[in-house]
């Protein structure tokens, strides 16, 4: 008799513990345990990044150009992060900062197009 009940009570226990656990926000969707201002200078810093390294393929007399794009780029992501003041709007954020991203990445291509320079194979 004692059994019987056991097990319905085990399962009806497992049942609601697994519910609460997958209710908990994992690591990945809190930013692996970063503050707000972490996560931004990370984000920016790989945006920025990833537009230096596809600049490396222009020729040298660009350079003003490439500057002038990484600033724009620099200014859109500060106006992205100044709109921020919670961990759930940093989803915001990135999609605020990807449009910088493919807007300097287009005025990278530009660049390049109108140069002759050749194409990176790395972006």
């Amino acid at each position: 008799m004692l059994r019987k009940t056991i097990l319905p009570l085990a399962v009806i226990f497992v049942a609601i513990w697994a519910t609460a656990k997958a209710q908990e926000p994992s690591v990945v969707e809190n930013g692996a345990g970063k503050t707000l201002e972490e996560q931004v200078a990370q984000y920016k810093a790989t945006v920025l990044l990833v537009l230096a390294n596809r600049s490396t393929s222009l020729p040298a007399e660009n350079a003003p150009m490439v500057a002038l794009v990484l600033e724009v780029a620099t200014q859109q992501l500060d106006w992205c992060a100044a709109e921020l003041e919670t961990h759930q709007q940093i989803w915001q954020y990135k999609m605020c900062g990807s449009a910088a991203l493919q807007q300097g990445l287009a005025a990278l291509s530009s660049l390049q197009a109108a140069s002759g320079a050749t194409p990176s194979g790395t972006f």
